[in-house]
């Protein structure tokens, strides 16, 4: 999907999206292949912060890599 397409949610996002980082807290991850469905700016004091969000309601829990 082009990127001028995909919506952007400012400062909140619905609450069936999540951030990567809300997923690992929850130790989930987005599926394979699963595309980001919205982005979502944050905008503290100085600095800016872009994420993709994915739908909570198709990630997987986390799978840890084992080092070899």
């Amino acid at each position: 999907m082009p990127k001028d397409k995909i919506p952007t949610y400012h400062q909140t996002h619905p609450p069936d999206l999540a951030t990567i980082e809300e997923l690992k807290l929850k130790r989930l991850q987005p599926a394979d292949g699963q595309p980001v469905v919205a982005l979502f700016k944050l905008r503290a004091s100085d600095r800016e912060h872009l994420s993709g969000l994915d739908r909570r309601a198709d990630d997987v829990p986390l799978q840890v890599k084992k080092s070899t």
